[in-house]
């Protein structure tokens, strides 16, 4: 039969066994101080068996296991409370390494350290370095002792200037998300060679797209894993890379239709009559050197030739040349002009509208080095309903004796969207989802 110890017995029992338990000690930075806290340690009959001192956050924190009868241990806290040294709670401090790419001129650090001052935040370290350019690079070691301000800091900072994070141990998903997106910036302004302010709008529109999918209970880094995953994409085939596969057909009438399908898709349409040239979408503008090497070479003079362009819609992967070949006619019908001012004027276009397609879109001109066309170029040809159903007939134009019947969708894709249709010969262009009624074009 097991006899169970009466309650006085295990409670003495449990006062007298030695157990081990870890003091977390902020000591002062005076000669003595760790002396003292042995002292009282020693007095207690404690025996230290693992001290820690957090030498990298450089804070005078120790982390002290002592080992003793639990009521020497609670003597042990008493005194190292009375007399200051003892940390209720732990602190989290930790040191957070950043590269911040400042303008160089009087007083570029100033608002970075009225930052820093705001916060309560050290400096463990500070180094910078000119590189030849309107920025310096300093590198700083942030002594933050609230983790949750450290996300706060590092999108304070990143509104003024293009911040990396170089050192940063991940434990705070708050601040896991913040530093994720700084490095996804930083990432596509390698990729591109991006200006720093535009390196910036990247981080500002991944922050506002991050909080986004996380209010709608999305899963941000699946999102921007595929946004990276694109900008990759897009970035290896730039120069010598950009090989586009590009056919011709002669569609009689002394016409040909020029295809240039870049690696990464949009498409470049482009009609050839005798000297004169018609682009129905331009693609990407982050391939504008290299189409405009490819254009020369596929057409003789072609700096001279008499050139018109327009869109199927108004999508920055359609109209990327429409700003580069400056010397083309451009035209439209009304809600694509409307898009393409709207853009000029740096407010938001009809897919913008949208707070879900605002930030895509604000990433998408950023990586590819979108610029809108003078919109004093544009002519609007055409004009439909403010709203409609179906596909909208709204009216036609001629090139080398073709005759095509322009038609408006009605926003299955893109608000102004448009097909062109020719009947001879029966060729359609449409770039993109059109949504229409059971009826079509005839």
């Amino acid at each position: 039969m097991i006899r169970t110890p009466p309650a006085k017995n295990r409670q003495r029992k449990e006062m007298t066994e030695k157990i081990n338990r870890t003091f977390t000690i902020r000591i002062p930075d005076k000669p003595g101080a760790f002396m003292l806290v042995t002292r009282i340690i020693k007095k207690h009959d404690g025996n230290i068996t693992r001290v820690s001192y957090n030498k990298a956050l450089d804070l005078n924190t120790l982390f002290v296991e002592v080992r003793a009868e639990r009521g020497e241990l609670d003597s042990v806290a008493d005194e190292l409370s009375a007399i200051g040294f003892l940390e209720d709670t732990i602190t989290d401090a930790r040191v957070v390494v950043v590269s911040i790419k400042i303008r160089d001129e009087p007083g570029g650090l100033y608002p970075v350290l009225k930052i820093l001052d705001r916060y309560d935040v050290n400096i463990s370290y500070i180094s910078s370095n000119a590189d030849n350019s309107d920025y310096q690079d300093f590198k700083m070691g942030l002594l933050i002792e609230n983790p949750k301000m450290i996300r706060m800091i590092l999108e304070d900072i990143s509104e003024l200037y293009p911040i990396d994070i170089i050192d940063y141990n991940g434990r705070e998903s708050d601040l896991d998300n913040t530093v994720f997106y700084i490095r996804l910036g930083n990432r596509i302004q390698r990729l591109f060679d991006l200006e720093p302010q535009r390196t910036m709008e990247f981080i500002q529109e991944s922050n506002r797209i991050y909080q986004m999918l996380q209010d709608g209970g999305e899963d941000p880094k699946t999102v921007f894993g595929s946004v990276e995953r694109l900008a990759e994409y897009v970035a290896r085939y730039r120069g010598d890379a950009f090989i586009p596969d590009v056919s011709s057909v002669d569609l009689g009438n002394g016409t040909l239709l020029h295809t240039v399908e870049p690696p990464c898709g949009s498409n470049t349409y482009i009609l050839e009559h005798e000297k004169d040239l018609l682009f129905i979408d331009s693609g990407f503008s982050v391939y504008a050197e290299e189409m405009l090497a490819l254009l020369n070479g596929m057409f003789p003079g072609f700096q001279s030739r008499k050139k018109s362009m327009t869109v199927t819609h108004a999508d920055v992967d359609h109209c990327g040349l429409l700003s580069v070949i400056q010397d083309a006619d451009i035209f439209m019908n009304a809600k694509s002009a409307d898009g393409l001012e709207r853009q000029s004027r740096m407010v938001d276009d009809h897919r913008e509208e949208s707070m879900t397609c605002a930030g895509y879109s604000h990433l998408s001109r950023i990586v590819t080095n979108y610029v809108p066309p003078d919109p004093s170029r544009i002519r609007v040809i055409a004009d439909g309903p403010e709203e409609h159903d179906d596909l909208a007939h709204i009216g036609g134009f001629s090139f080398g004796g073709m005759d095509f019947e322009i038609y408006e969708g009605a926003g299955g894709h893109l608000y102004g969207e448009m097909v062109f249709v020719c009947r001879d010969p029966k060729i359609i262009f449409t770039g993109g989802r059109v949504r229409q009624s059971q009826r079509d074009v005839g």
